[in-house]
């Protein structure tokens, strides 16, 4: 079963199961997913099964869903995209068994550009030595 990996403010990793046919998203406790954050609002956003995919909508919110940095309207949830709504950060994850709580720490703080099919594998790039430009004259 899909899910969304975040980190509360305590620290803690959670793994919160996706389950059709939505899963709400807001500050407002009456939500399947509350985020405890003042940036977001009470109905923030909500998760739509359309049959095997998920879509992620912004219900019109004051400031915004992002889904790996972009401002998003609708979006098609792809395994390891990040989404930010007010100061919480979750991730999508695609995959049907439950991940050790290092595994889920690996994933929610995978670097994006490392397009996460492989994130269980990934290594950091090692960083190209930058030519050294002359500040003096």
């Amino acid at each position: 079963m899909p899910k969304l990996i975040m980190m509360d403010a305590a620290g803690t990793i959670r793994q919160i199961a996706l389950k059709p046919p939505c899963v709400t998203l807001g500050r407002g406790a009456q939500n399947d997913l509350p985020i405890d954050s003042r940036r977001a609002s009470r109905s923030h956003a909500v998760i739509e099964f359309e049959g095997p995919r998920l879509f992620l909508l912004d219900l019109h919110s004051l400031n915004g869903t992002l889904v790996n940095g972009e401002l998003i309207d609708r979006h098609l949830l792809a395994h390891g995209d990040c989404i930010q709504i007010g100061s919480a950060e979750l991730r999508y994850a695609a995959l049907e068994e439950v991940l050790s709580t290092e595994e889920a720490l690996r994933l929610l703080t995978a670097p994006l550009e490392q397009g996460l099919q492989d994130w269980d594998q990934m290594t950091m790039p090692a960083e190209a030595e930058a030519p050294k430009e002359k500040w003096w004259y």
